[in-house]
């Protein structure tokens, strides 16, 4: 028995970092850099001197970043739409539940145990633990016996274990009742040996622990309710594989328990790749450039790029330290271009039918900011038609993409300053971040890839044309000077060589005909470099020749079953095709709160 146990865990690559790798390029484990890494001269500088070589000068680049995410707190001027009904700043062509599904997909690649912006400096607490890239670890973590609390008990009296926790949701100002639905994350109290106790005496229990595989997935009400969606779909389709078992198989094992698990598991994660790839990319990228690397004939810049510029992949030993590393996020992905979904977050959202909820108050309804309101009550039950467009629904819209995020996110609850510059909010440490991890400057990305697919770049002016660019820049910088009292001094600095974050939002800003609706070329090349790449590394082996969905699954239903246990399973190629369809199998059409 204990040796079928262990078969039941996922399996994951260890997390030891590599210190040899780490040394040689002064890199944590699970980074490296886009295409290859950049020499001293093609590294981003700040008033001529890169961040990431010279300490002492912190100080001043934290001052710029600071007086730099000032001015982004002006905000835009977004053209109207033709629909008067839509503001300004709404884009949509995105709904905003893309914003959150964007941000479960950034857990999946990246999981960091501090962030750069709070150590200051590339080390081993800023390592990425992430070792496989879209595999669902975010949601699985290491499987039913790796990750136990993340599952719940199939029967009473052994240890199998095929289907995620959830938990009761509740009605507002009345406690769990049994008759609630499981709608919520699972959430529960702990004994702490620190003697506080959040609880409220004789009146409300504080469940200060989500129950969750990766804890980042309750930063948020929203983040959370997504993360039960995907936990709703997973355990429907254990029943759907269950019900497909052929009638002689003995069912009532661990070993088979094992089978249904893994077959459930691979058929998700094979629907969320197949959204990942023709619904969530195809929305924020570039039109032509998700064109390029969507299409059967694409080609990656960045693989090309490892064979033939980085002195590291001429060596053998190197080469295989990174082949045993797993996954390596790159740090111009990371804390560049990914960031622009900060962006995309409204200032409010209509959670369901029953409320609407502004921002600050959908970030602080988590396990660990709000324990005795625990768990979610109806008003914070998601009406998924209100995150993504299901049968001609008017959902929220994100925002525009551009160099301004929402106020809420600069809640100093939530983003408390990291250093002495006393500046609160997300934005400030994301360009903190960028800055001191040794980036590509922005015009020498541009010409590395200029040299690799030239005509990615020619056919953008802003990326094409240097002085052009800087121009726009500089104008840009220089429009608002009662935001951020940027100097002459600091305005050159910044137009000349632009933190890749701000730069990658300036540049979806200034998109024609479609101003902040999806990125420009440069953040779209990066984006989809990563991405494209890790689906097509981590494809599911046995379905990695499928033309559709479909035969996917039938591929992964033949590892397990004589029959095709999946054939039910309809082609998923979009967010709201996954929410009818798990409303279909999790009997959820007339559920209260409305689920669709």
């Amino acid at each position: 028995m204990q040796n079928a146990t262990k078969a039941f865990a996922l399996p994951i690559k260890g997390t030891t970092p590599i210190d040899d790798l780490a040394d040689r390029h002064g890199m944590p484990s699970g980074f490296r850099h886009f295409l290859n890494t950049p020499n001293a001269s093609q590294r981003f500088k700040a008033y001529g001197i890169d961040p990431s070589t010279a300490p002492e000068h912190s100080l001043k680049v934290r001052a710029l970043m600071n007086r730099l995410s000032r001015r982004m707190d002006a905000e835009l001027n977004w053209p109207p739409h033709d629909d008067a009904t839509i503001e300004r700043w709404e884009n949509p062509l995105i709904p905003s539940g893309y914003t959150y599904l964007l941000q479960f997909v950034a857990h999946d690649l990246v999981h960091s145990a501090i962030p750069l912006s709070v150590t200051g400096t590339l080390d081993a607490d800023t390592a990425n633990a992430r070792r496989t890239a879209l595999k669902l670890e975010t949601l699985f973590g290491s499987g039913p016996v790796g990750s136990p609390f993340v599952y719940a008990q199939d029967t009473p009296n052994d240890e199998r274990r095929t289907k995620l926790r959830l938990g009761r949701m509740r009605w507002k100002d009345k406690e769990v009742e049994s008759g609630c639905p499981f709608r919520d994350i699972a959430r529960t109290p702990a004994e702490n040996v620190t003697g506080i106790d959040r609880s409220i005496a004789g009146h409300r229990i504080a469940l200060t622990e989500a129950l969750i595989a990766d804890p980042r997935n309750d930063d948020h009400a929203i983040m959370s309710q997504l993360t039960a969606l995907f936990a709703l779909l997973h355990n429907g389709l254990v029943d759907v594989v269950r019900r497909g078992e052929p009638a002689t198989a003995i069912n009532a094992n661990l070993g088979a328990a094992y089978k249904r698990f893994l077959c459930a598991r691979d058929a998700l994660t094979s629907i969320y790749h197949a959204i990942i790839r023709n619904d969530l990319m195809r929305r924020v990228l570039h039109p032509a450039i998700h064109a390029a690397y969507c299409g059967p004939t694409r080609s990656f810049i960045d693989r090309a790029a490892h064979s033939d510029h980085d002195p590291a992949d001429h060596d053998p030993a190197m080469h295989g330290l990174r082949e045993r590393n797993g996954w390596q996020v790159p740090l111009e992905f990371s804390h560049g271009a990914f960031r622009f979904g900060h962006a995309m977050v409204r200032p409010e959202y209509v959670i369901n039918d029953l409320a609407t909820h502004d921002l600050s108050k959908t970030l602080e309804k988590t396990s660990a900011n709000d324990p005795v309101n625990m768990p979610l009550d109806s008003t914070w039950i998601v009406r998924w038609s209100r995150f993504f467009q299901i049968q001609g629904s008017r959902p929220n819209f994100s925002r525009r993409i551009g160099p301004f995020l929402s106020d809420g996110l600069g809640n100093d609850q939530i983003f408390p300053a990291v250093d002495a510059t006393n500046r609160v909010g997300l934005l400030y440490r994301d360009l903190l971040g960028a800055a001191l991890a040794g980036l590509w400057s922005v015009e020498a990305l541009i010409d590395e890839i200029a040299i690799r697919r030239p005509s990615f770049i020619d056919s953008s002016r802003l990326l094409a044309d240097r002085p052009y660019r800087v121009s726009r820049l500089r104008e840009w910088l220089a429009s608002e000077p009662s935001y951020g009292g940027l100097s002459a001094e600091d305005i050159e600095t910044l137009a000349n060589d632009p933190p890749l974050p701000f730069f990658i939002l300036f540049e979806a800003m200034q998109q024609p005909q479609a101003p902040g609706q999806h990125l420009g070329p440069l953040g779209s090349i990066i984006v989809s470099e990563v991405i494209f790449g890790a689906l097509e590394h981590n494809a599911l082996p046995v379905a990695r020749n499928a033309g559709s969905l479909s035969e996917a699954l039938a591929a992964i239903s033949a590892q397990y079953y004589p029959t095709n246990v999946l054939e039910d399973v309809p082609e998923i190629a979009r967010m709201d095709q996954l929410v009818e369809f798990t409303a279909e199998i999790g009997g959820l059409h007339q559920a209260v709160p409305a689920f669709l």
